[in-house]
């Protein structure tokens, strides 16, 4: 075995460890120092996940989701947090060191790499789907200040349309065209566009059509802003229960905690 290859779990690891930290700083309201945790984090996931494309290329994983979604989640965390919108700062690093701490102690494959690809969308369509994902997640959250009875941020609501529905919009437009350049790879791969009888596929096409439906709703504004932001919430158990647990596995002790 590639004596690299442990590296790609340390660092991935050590970036749950950190998000973890930054997460405890978001929930002590100190922005300063989640922050940087959160960034620091980010840098270790990034690392992990550099290190994994540059020891399988030109093959790949089909369960590495997990561990791409918390980068995504971090660097758009960071970017609401430079546009103004601090208040999401510590729910959002709580989101991401849950799901970090969880991809790290329940991997799926272990980092296993899959069959060659024949294509270079192979590695574009997952990066992709995780920022597409990410924006859901993140709407999610930003809906609930809505459901709280808060009166909106100047910054949550721009040109009459919420944060939350701004993020479903960016989100269903990168995860749909994720799914475009994965039934691309799929068909390169084995003259087949779409595999119906893979549960993650089914699962898969259940998000976008959940989303779709908001869509529709949201930009033509047919439910009050009090349901779509009910709705954008209910995302959330959603997007867990049908994308992030089935890509994950059973219990895998740290090396060092074995």
């Amino acid at each position: 075995m590639n004596p690299l290859l442990p590296w790609v779990g340390h660092l991935f690891q050590a970036a749950a460890v950190v998000y973890v930290l930054a997460a405890l700083a978001g929930l002590a309201r100190a922005k300063g120092p989640a922050v940087g945790l959160l960034a620091l984090g980010l840098a270790a996931n990034l690392a992990s996940i550099g290190l994994k494309l540059y020891l399988s290329w030109p093959m790949q994983a089909p369960f590495q989701e997990p561990f791409w979604l918390p980068a995504a989640l971090a660097l758009l965390t960071l970017g609401l947090w430079r546009r103004g919108h601090a208040s999401l700062l510590a729910p959002l690093c709580a989101l991401i060191a849950v799901l970090a701490g969880w991809a790290a102690i329940w991997p799926k494959d272990f980092y296993l790499p899959f069959p060659r690809s024949n294509t270079i969308v192979a590695h574009i369509f997952l990066p992709l789907s995780a920022a597409g994902k990410a924006c859901f997640y993140a709407a999610g959250l930003a809906a609930m200040p809505h459901l709280a009875g808060r009166r909106a941020a100047p910054a949550e609501i721009e040109n009459g349309r919420t944060l939350f529905g701004r993020l479903i919009v960016w989100g269903f437009v990168l995860f749909t065209l994720s799914l475009f350049l994965a039934e691309a790879w799929s068909y390169l791969g084995w003259a087949s566009p779409v595999i119906w009888n893979n549960a993650t596929m089914t699962s898969t096409m259940a998000v976008w059509f959940y989303y779709g439906c908001f869509l529709h709703l949201h930009l033509l504004r047919m439910w009050p802003l009090g349901r779509r932001a009910w709705l954008a919430l209910a995302g959330l158990p959603l997007l867990i229960v049908f994308t992030f647990l089935p890509e994950t596995g059973g219990l895998r002790l740290a090396g060092w905690a074995s």
